[in-house]
């Protein structure tokens, strides 16, 4: 490896978020989320190391579960949280031992007109304010009922997803889950709703299943500090300094000048940028670490290179470690000045990214 570029992983951090999630609902089974490749960290490392103690692992589509199957997650039930998208997909569903969700009118027809050799798990969804996938209450109730009475279905679960629970003051997430409750009260059926913010803030969201996802990776879904202190981050994304230059007051830097230098400054260059899957649209002002020191970017992320302060650096040389996030910089304020979320962070980091994973 000769750019220095690097996310280093830690899986065991993953598994303590992990536990972390088990121990603030014991009496939960606990589907550890890892889709979109485990939200960057590696789907077939993170399940791997997971596979232990998980109780099922969530993906996005049936490649992504084919993706884990084959590389001998053989035991661990594996739930497909938008369910199958075309026909053909219920003889994978059978033949891995996956569990389905099912969230749309043509998912229900197809699994209960199919003939299938053996019964599967259903996990069917109600759109309690999400507004995006599952069924209206009239709806959900008839969905219940055909699964009920379809051959090819051996438990259903009840789920749905919340839209607010990150706000933690917000009553709607309240509301959301008093409607769930009346429904599950009246058919009996197991169920599940908590996410990360679920498990974390709103205890009375602990249902049979909960479905931890961005926690694992050892960020918050809050803005709060509180809610962070207990969650250990699993990835630190790092380069090496290129390039040391001294400007002088008035310089621009960059694409654009968008940076102006308002003093004679130092400046260095990172082997890091958006092709990287760093954010392009950083402000200037968004944190580093460098020797032992937090500093700044200044400038536009171009696509291969960054632009740091050095200027209250101590003794900075080429070859220097950046850390961009991880442990000394949290991706939730790095986020923060980029206009997103960590987990558009995490999950945009791209291939050719070295990664180095620690297990111990």
């Amino acid at each position: 490896m000769a750019r220095a570029c690097t996310a280093i992983i830690n899986l065991e951090s993953i598994k303590d978020n992990f536990l972390y999630a088990k121990s603030l609902a014991p009496s939960s089974k606990a589907i550890a989320v890892i889709k979109a490749d485990a939200y960057g960290h590696g789907s077939i490392r993170v399940a791997k190391h997971l596979d232990n103690v998980a109780d099922a692992f969530g993906v996005a589509c049936i490649e992504e579960a084919l993706e884990l199957r084959e590389s001998g997650i053989e035991n661990t039930p594996i739930l497909l949280l938008e369910g199958i998208f075309e026909l053909s997909e219920l003889s994978l569903v059978e033949e891995l031992n996956l569990m389905t969700v099912v969230c749309n009118s043509m998912q229900l027809e197809w699994l209960v007109k199919a003939k299938l050799a053996k019964q599967i798990t259903v996990f069917v969804k109600y759109d309690s304010g999400m507004c995006r996938l599952g069924f209206h209450e009239k709806e959900f109730y008839q969905a219940i009922k055909l699964l009920e009475n379809s051959a090819n279905v051996n438990k259903i679960v009840l789920m749905t997803h919340f839209s607010k629970a990150d706000e933690p003051y917000d009553i709607f997430t309240q509301k959301q889950i008093d409607s769930f409750n009346k429904i599950v009260a009246s058919t009996g059926h197991q169920s599940s709703i908590a996410n990360s913010a679920g498990i974390v803030a709103w205890r009375n969201s602990h249902k049979n299943y909960n479905r931890p996802g961005i926690m694992l990776y050892g960020s918050s879904p809050f803005s709060e500090a509180r809610y962070q202190k207990n969650l250990i981050p699993s990835m630190t994304l790092s380069s090496e300094l290129i390039s040391i230059k001294h400007f002088e007051k008035g310089q621009g830097i960059g694409y654009g000048s968008r940076f102006v230098c308002p003093q004679d400054m130092l400046i260095g260059v990172v082997a890091a940028g958006y092709a990287d899957g760093y954010p392009r649209h950083a402000k200037d002002g968004t944190p580093v670490f460098i020797n032992h020191t937090r500093s700044r970017i200044v400038g536009r992320v171009s696509m291969d290179m960054l632009t740091v302060d050095l200027t209250n650096i101590p003794n900075p040389q080429i070859g220097d470690k950046v850390e961009l996030f991880g442990n000394n910089i949290a991706i939730n304020e790095v986020a923060e000045y980029c206009n997103t979320i960590s987990y558009e962070i995490m999950s945009k980091i791209t291939r050719r990214v070295y990664k180095k994973y620690i297990s111990n």
